[in-house]
């Protein structure tokens, strides 16, 4: 499970490094081999980060001093940026607003959210 979760946050730095002009932004990844992830994968605390992230009030955080390899940083600190929640999907992988994902879960009669409906209310598809 862990090479997969490795693999794929390669494959998404990638294809966000290939992303010109990208805006500075927040990202919750996600997994799932099926064709549905529960929104309850992504988690109150880290809905709560991405949403922080957006707003004025802004989200500061420390990288953990235990980690292996050179740090770029200590600190970093995000305020009035995108945030996203980043599912890879079998077949696709979606990159959602927090918010319309937050809109989705709201009004959807499912618990799950799907990659078919992930592919309509993505900000981007890769």
């Amino acid at each position: 499970m862990k090479k997969r979760e490795a693999l794929f946050g390669n494959r998404f730095r990638s294809w966000l490094r290939a992303q010109k002009d990208f805006p500075a932004s927040a990202f919750e990844l996600k997994q799932t081999t099926i064709d549905y992830i529960p929104f309850s994968d992504v988690q109150d605390h880290q809905v709560a980060a991405l949403l922080a992230a957006k707003t004025r009030l802004g989200i500061l955080y420390k990288a953990p001093d235990d980690s292996h390899g050179v740090k770029p940083f200590d600190f970093f600190y995000l305020q009035r940026c995108s945030a996203f929640v980043v599912i890879k999907y079998p077949k696709s992988a979606e990159v959602i607003d927090i918010d319309v994902f937050l809109m989705e879960k709201e009004r959807s009669t499912r618990k799950s959210l799907t990659s078919k409906k992930a592919q309509e209310i993505s900000t981007f598809s890769f």
